[in-house]
């Protein structure tokens, strides 16, 4: 840089201070006024001398000052004191520096010679400018190599075209650009003004004069003055200066304007000539617009980087330009204006989407739409004129499309467009701007839009361009497809129903009912194109994606759920999928629809049929069967079709065979997809079962599955949650097993735990776990718990199936089955499965989390120790885990094990809600005894674990139920008293709960119970005599499951002080269980089913007979009288589950499907109202990957034991038999919403399962919630006690 010469930017510097130094008085003032120039001159850091100084200190001392600050930065974190401080520091280092002196002396040496050499041209220079002034010659050429603007030309030092001249040639330029002047001399001014940096034109005091010389020559008729102007401002745009480019871009918006607001503009011919993009007038034109419409699309990558005023401004200009249109409809006699330019170059718009995608440039967009929102009501106008000009034929629109492909404007390119085309690409450009504006609240507040004498709403709108889907083309995958109006309109459509706010404003009733009038005239004769009809399936499938939209089809604009609306557009939808996969549909209509369009409806309805709420109003449509029907023919039809033969190649008729063979297998696995998802649902699980068709969606969701894919393009989860609906019945869990699924699952979990497959790449060693449950096991054990929380599914893989218990296992030995996980990580009782874990303690602390989980099901508990005798393992693992042979607490050793280990031990023996038993906790505290619970290797377990209960009170007290009670001793049980006995239960529970306990409520549960009896609604089963005798009874051998039910329900009742003789108390109770055992015998059938848990009695402990032998204090005959008469009720099914088992009193397609009624109605009831009344509850289950259908029936199959306390328990039965069997879903409902914030908790932390499935539920009472189900009665009694298995069963039994 040695030859860098300064005398040109000294000169500057000198030129442009002179007015400064001229002002001041004396040496010593103009000295004072030039040490503060910065602050007094607004152009100080664009001198060229300041510059050069600037990028000097950059270079030679920027190093130096950025290690500096980054040492003294380092040196002060966390230490007081300012940064003035730590910049004075730095300051004296580097100004004390070697580098700096050198720079200093160069400085002043070059700096000097510059000013020497420019006193010994002072008189050259004065003469040369005086020739300037005279127009003799012209300037002298100057070049600063050390431009800032200079990267914005790509490197101007190594260009010899720039030019850098002073004032005098700015004045120059200026005058030459005037209209007076020579063509030619305008010329070479423009031609000038491109080879000088855009920062040093802007910055020149010429600017205002030449800003107005440039438009004029942009408005020269001269093709060569107009084409260099064009080229200036291009150049201007490529600058990085803000002020530059808004001041380009504006003049270039000011010509346009000036052009198309001249009364002879001649770009502004009419529309019904055509336009000719060969004339060169209109190639001009059309060049300004393509350069302005390409800095409309690149500008907002880096506006938000400027000041807000150049955002405005820029808007501001814009829309006043695209503000100018002609006044009137649809003619010959309508101009173009600049929005026609804009929509030839940029048909859809993308500048304007640009310039709403970010919120910061939008606020302002819409901002200043509002004082040119002329431009709103002109789009909206045309549409709906375009439209209505439309609705009496096709208007050659398919002809029209299909010539835009080639509407590209350029070399061999076409040339000529016809007025139609022109309108259409204007309708384009408009449904494109106004398509973005209704998507955002304060675009939408320029509706409703005058027009004549109506105003236009976004509804109308939105109806009148749905009259443009029939007028689409055929083929939706060509390269005209982008301008078929079905597409564009489509595309707008689908924007408004994806967002929920937008949706709810816009898509209102009238809208879809007009968007599904083709359906409607389709299914009364009238044909419709394919194309249409895929088009309306496209939006109605975005708008059953949310849940606006999909409560808009269910139920119109009314705001009451659930409740039937016949005229909601869902029924039409569901009719008509319904006839055209049936192949039903009017003959008149010609073929029957392609696979595609069938295809596309049957999805909507999944969408609907994939949640309860859906499925509720589509089920008389029985859209399974058909569905079904039509998968058994595809699959008929894909195994017909040719095996593809590697000759076949060149066979046109073999290749054409091969076609249909591969698009009968993607109709066959499309409608198998539709299928599975009916699985979302219990009772959609039902209907799939009772389809035949389990084992082949299953094995279809397993390849799915296994591969992560989503359930749909508009479902957000995967399918965690339909493998757990799946996995909570008996059926489903066959069909998990027999796929391949659980063995997966298995593997995956065990090469978590110990080890991966041989040929598993190990690219790290695996981190030593440190919790009990690892972060990488976690999502196992998450799995796992899904598929083994609910009994039947338990029973089928685990049942009559005996351990293998070998003497020794390989380390590569993989278990693949649930009872394999059982013997190699809960059973670890032997030094062979010791030695073949890698890591012991993790893997059997898992298998001992696993087993806990199972044993919060009471059956699961009971089939896992009569079949491998778990708590015998588990207290002689604790034996062996003791030091010594001494009695006390102290010699057991202490580890994650053990601790385990007791934790389930006290979780198996004691029963109790609560506060009836205490669970010791799984981790250590940070005290001097990290462990005070007691560990012990037998029972009974320590009393540390039993707190003590107070016995019930043998006095009788007065409360409202009891006083009823006797008031009413001889009175008529009916209705009448029904209701009066409703009521003072209801006051006891919410007042006094208390108090309702024992005698009373036995009582009245025997009043209640010869009341339901007379009512046929309540009574619909036929009470039959019980065949047997009590010596047969005798003779009659119980499971061993059943044997241990009793023993723990005795333990129970002997822990509430309720029975006090045990051996009496199990005898009794065995007995009732027998007879109740054998008299529903009576009313079964007799299945031939590969399920298990059909295959003989009931295999879990009769929970509901448990409970009421101890509400009724042991006494056995009057509990078998209560329970004779009460399995005529409805209520008897739901509470007592071995009532329909196998039963004849249920329709047989229902008895064979396996699954019970209290999971396919009352859970799916349950997840029903969960939606609807505490819907982020019910998100958290979806998100969880688990369902309220499976806890809930775990919670109902053994009547909340271990969840409630006692005194609930009794009010829960009660309050099922006297206020209706549906409150056994209200129940559930007003649990959830009181554990709402720990489940959303929960659910954050991803261990719902575990929570709600280990945890007893905490503060709640029945009593508390008692209002709440009263209201839940009034809004849903008629939808729970209506529900279909409820009518088939009455149906059978009145038949």
């Amino acid at each position: 840089m040695a030859d860098e010469d300064l005398l040109p930017s000294v000169r500057q510097l000198v030129s442009k201070v002179k007015p400064t130094i001229h002002a001041a008085k004396n040496v010593s003032e103009a000295e004072e006024l030039l040490l503060h120039l910065e602050e007094t001159d607004e152009n100080f850091h664009r001198y060229e001398l300041v510059k050069y100084l600037r990028n000097k200190i950059s270079t030679d001392l920027g190093s130096v000052i950025d290690s500096e600050i980054e040492k003294r930065t380092l040196e002060n974190r966390g230490k007081g004191g300012g940064e003035e401080e730590l910049i004075r520091t730095i300051t004296d280092v580097v100004v004390n520096s070697i580098g700096y002196s050198s720079l200093t002396q160069s400085l002043k040496h070059k700096t000097k010679d510059a000013v020497d050499r420019l006193l010994e041209t002072f008189d050259e220079d004065v003469d040369n400018q005086r020739k300037v002034y005279e127009g003799r010659q012209s300037p002298k050429k100057t070049a600063f190599p050390f431009s800032d603007d200079s990267s914005s030309f790509e490197s101007s030092f190594n260009q010899p075209d720039f030019d850098f001249p002073n004032q005098e040639k700015f004045q120059r330029l200026a005058q030459n650009l005037e209209n007076d002047q020579p063509i030619e001399l305008r010329r070479d001014a423009v031609m000038q003004l491109c080879h000088i940096p855009p920062s040093d034109v802007l910055a020149c005091d010429q600017w205002t004069h030449l800003k107005k010389g440039l438009q004029d020559a942009l408005a020269d008729s001269d093709d060569q003055l107009s084409d260099k102007s064009l080229q200036f401002h291009a150049r201007m745009f490529s600058t990085n200066s803000h002020m530059v480019t808004r001041e380009v871009y504006s003049n270039l918006v000011d010509h346009l304007t000036t052009l198309f607001q001249s009364r002879k503009c001649k770009a502004a011919f009419p529309i019904g000539d055509g336009l000719n993009a060969a004339d060169p007038y209109v190639q001009r034109i059309l060049r300004k617009f393509r350069l302005m419409n390409e800095f409309q699309r690149e500008v907002p990558s880096y506006w938000v980087r400027f000041p807000e005023k150049f955002l405005d401004d820029v808007i501001e200009c814009t829309l006043s330009l695209l503000s100018i249109h002609s006044i009137g409809a649809i003619s010959s006699n309508e101009t173009m204006t600049p929005l026609h330019y804009f929509a030839l170059l940029d048909p859809k718009a993308s500048w304007f989407r640009k310039w709403m995608h970010g919120n910061y440039s939008r606020t302002a967009v819409l901002r200043i739409l509002e004082k040119h929102r002329i431009l709103v009501d002109t789009c909206v106008k045309f549409l709906m004129d375009f439209v209505s000009t439309r609705k009496s034929g096709s208007d050659s629109m398919t002809d029209l499309t299909d010539t835009m492909r080639r509407s590209k404007i350029g070399e061999e390119k076409r040339k000529i467009f016809t007025s139609k085309e022109l309108e259409y690409l204007y309708f384009v450009h408009c449904l494109s701007i106004i398509g973005v504006v209704t998507l955002y609240a304060n675009g939408r507040q320029f509706f409703p839009v005058k027009q004549r004498d109506k105003e236009v709403t976004i509804t109308d709108l939105l109806v009148s361009l749905i009259h443009l889907l029939p007028h689409g083309g055929t083929e939706l995958a060509t390269r005209a497809a982008v301008f078929d109006p079905g597409n564009l309109v489509t595309d707008v459509l689908k924007c408004v129903s994806a967002s929920q706010a937008v949706c709810s404003e816009c898509m209102k009733n009238k809208v879809i009912m007009e968007l599904i009038s083709p359906l409607r005239m389709y299914m009364k004769g009238r044909k419709c194109k394919e194309s249409t009809l895929l088009h309306i399936a496209d939006i109605l499938s975005v708008l059953a994606s949310s849940q606006c939209g999909r409560q808009m089809l269910l139920y119109g604009e009314s705001k009451e759920r659930i409740k039937h609306n016949k005229l909601a557009a869902v029924h039409t939808i569901a009719e008509f999928a319904k006839k055209s996969i049936s192949k039903s549909l009017p003959s008149q209509c010609g073929p029957a629809p392609s696979r595609a369009v069938v295809g596309a409806y049957v999805f909507i309805c999944r969408q609907i049929y994939s949640n309860c709420e859906g499925l509720h109003v589509l089920y008389p449509y029985g859209l399974h069967s058909y569905i079904a029907d039509a998968w058994r023919e595809a699959s008929r039809e894909t195994e017909r079709a040719p095996t593809p033969r590697p000759d076949s190649d060149s066979d046109t008729s073999s290749q054409s065979g091969k076609q249909e063979a591969i698009d009968a297998f993607a109709w066959e696995q499309t409608l198998r997809d539709n299928l599975l998802n009916f699985a979302g649902t219990p009772k959609g699980l039902l209907m799939l079962q009772q389809t035949g068709a389990m084992n082949e969606c299953v094995e279809y969701m397993y390849v799915r599955y296994a591969n992560k894919l989503q359930v749909s393009k508009h479902e957000k989860f995967g399918y965690g949650t339909m493998v757990t609906q799946i996995a909570a019945t008996a059926p489903g869990m066959v069909a998990l097993h027999s796929t391949g699924f659980i063995k997966a699952l298995l593997a995956e979990l065990w090469s978590v735990l110990e080890c991966g497959p041989d040929e598993r790449r190990i690219i790290r060693p695996t981190a030593i776990p440190v919790d009990p449950i690892d972060k990488s096991a976690h999502k196992s054990l998450m799995s796992l718990v899904n598929v083994l929380s609910a009994y039947p599914a338990v029973y089928e893989v685990i049942a009559n199936q005996p351990l293998a218990n070998k003497e020794s296992y390989s380390f590569r030995e993989v278990p693949d089955t649930i009872t394999g996980i059982i013997e190699r990580l809960i059973m670890v009782d032997s030094p062979g499965k010791v030695h073949s874990l890698f890591n012991v303690e993790q893997s059997h602390v898992f298998g001992l989390r696993i087993l806990s989980v199972m044993c919060c099901c009471l059956d699961s508990f009971l089939l896992l120790e009569t079949q491998y005798k778990i708590q015998d393992m588990l207290l002689q693992s604790q034996q062996q885990n003791r030091r010594g042979q001494d009695e006390g607490r102290d010699d057991f050793i202490i580890d994650m094990p053990s601790v385990e280990r007791n934790h389930v031990l006290v979780r198996t023996y004691i029963v109790g809600g609560p506060s009836e038993r205490i669970l010791p906790p799984r981790t250590l505290n940070d005290q001097d005894d990290p462990y005070p619970w007691p560990l012990f290797s037998q029972f009974p377990v320590p009393k540390q674990y039993t707190p003590q209960l107070i016995r019930p009170s043998a006095m009788k007290q007065e409360n409202e139920l009891t006083k009823f009670l006797s008031a009413s001793k001889n009175d008529e049980v009916n209705s009448l008293w029904l209701d009066k006995c409703k009521k003072a239960f209801c006051s006891l529970l919410t007042r006094k709960a208390d108090l309702g306990t024992g005698k009373v409520l036995v009582d009245m549960l025997d009043r209640v119970l010869s009341a339901l009896l007379k009512i046929p609604d309540e009574s619909i089963f036929p009470l039959k005599d019980y065949i047997g005798s009590d010596s047969q009874l005798k003779g009659h051998k119980l499971p061993a499951l059943q044997i241990m039910g009793i023993k723990m329900a005795v333990r129970y009742g002997q822990h509430l002080k309720i029975l006090h003789n045990v051996s009496e108390s199990t005898e009794k109770l065995t007995m009732l269980i027998k007879q109740s055992t054998q008299y529903l015998k009576q009313q079964q059938r007799k299945t031939d089913s590969e399920i298990r848990f059909l295959q003989q009695d009931y295999m879990g402990h009769d929970w509901f007979a448990s409970t009421l032998f101890l509400m009724m204090s042991g006494n056995r005959e009057k509990s078998w009288n209560f329970l004779h008469k009460f399995s005529t009720l409805i209520a008897s099914g739901y509470l007592w589950l071995p009532r329909f088992h196998n039963s004849m009193q249920l329709p047989p397609q229902l008895t064979v499907s396996g699954i019970h009624p209290v999971f396919s109605t009352t859970g799916h009831n349950i997840e029903l109202l969960l939606q609807i009344e505490v819907p982020l509850v019910y998100s958290a289950f979806k998100m969880s990957g688990y369902t309220c259908s499976q806890i809930c029936q775990n919670w109902l199959r053994q009547c909340f034991w271990n969840y409630f306390d006692w005194q609930d328990i009794c009010h829960y039965v009660c309050v099922c038999i006297l206020m209706g069997s549906d409150y056994q879903v209200y129940t559930c409902v007003a649990i959830f919403k009181h554990l709402q914030q720990s489940l959303l908790l929960h659910a954050q932390h991803k261990d719902l399962q575990v929570f709600l499935t280990e945890r007893p539920i905490q503060g709640f009472h029945v009593g508390n919630y008692l209002e709440y189900m009263q209201q839940l009665e009034q809004k849903y009694r008629y939808l729970v006690l209506t529900d279909k298995v409820y009518n088939q069963a009455m149906i059978m039994t009145k038949q």
